[in-house]
């Protein structure tokens, strides 16, 4: 990443942004989700990220609200944003809430992808699935997620969720979330993006779909910065569509 003056990356700044960010985790709130992943139906996402967000002493703050495209039909991407103390449930809650106060009414108000993509339990020599993968695209059903397993884990699934986001593309509503680093990104740096998100920003953006950057870092206390938008063009143009976003992802931190 860049260097910059921001007091989350400096010294003892960094430090004190740290420990005044303790979030607890919301634990009854995901617990309360076990209904919906037993029964396969969904919760009020807007509800759940508002309480989440509520929860959060200090508040997240948002900056560039007016890079928002006049549509909210798009691929918003964003650093994945977790560490100690801060789950990367309050950054994709605070995002989720930035957008719905915005774009107003409308559930959910952002549909966020779900990389899926767990590390083999290893037992000595042995090893087995994580049991995320059966759990998680559970957890995302019921949280109105994409659940896409990146890397080639699961290709058929893969497959036929990008079937599924790609037939409803041009008519969404809010738009499609995504953290490309998946489970490797960590506050205050930046990991390329998984294979295969590269094809995935490409075939959206062949419905016409722009990409809008995030930033998400910390200066105190959570801040949420947008970007301009790369319209689907650019992102055609791009030699690898996935480290283009990332490095404007970039810009904003």
């Amino acid at each position: 990443m860049s260097a910059g003056s921001h007091p989350e990356r400096d010294g003892q700044g960094h430090e004190a942004a740290r420990e005044a960010l303790r979030y607890p985790v919301p634990w009854d709130l995901v617990f309360g989700l076990t209904g919906h992943i037993r029964r396969g139906s969904r919760t009020d996402v807007d509800a759940f990220t508002r309480d989440v967000v509520a929860r959060m002493d200090p508040a997240p703050v948002y900056e560039g609200l007016e890079h928002l495209p006049p549509n909210p039909g798009f691929l918003l991407i964003a650093n994945h944003y977790q560490r100690k103390g801060l789950w990367i449930l309050h950054t994709a809650s605070a995002i989720t809430q930035g957008i719905r106060r915005h774009y107003g009414e409308g559930d959910p108000p952002v549909r966020w992808v779900v990389t899926a993509n767990w590390p083999r339990w290893k037992f000595g020599r042995w090893s087995c699935p994580s049991p995320g993968d059966a759990v998680l695209p559970r957890v995302a059903h019921a949280l109105h997620c994409y659940s896409i397993p990146f890397s080639g884990k699961d290709p058929g699934r893969t497959a036929r969720a990008l079937r599924g986001i790609l037939s409803v593309a041009r008519g969404l509503e809010r738009p499609i979330g995504l953290f490309p680093e998946g489970v490797a990104g960590s506050a205050g740096t930046l990991s390329a993006a998984l294979p295969g998100v590269d094809r995935f920003i490409r075939r959206l953006a062949r419905t016409g779909m722009p990409a809008v950057p995030c930033g998400v870092s910390e200066r105190g206390r959570l801040v949420i910065r947008f970007g301009a938008a790369a319209t689907a063009a650019e992102l055609m143009k791009a030699p690898d569509a996935a480290s283009e976003m990332m490095a404007r992802v970039e810009r904003l931190l």
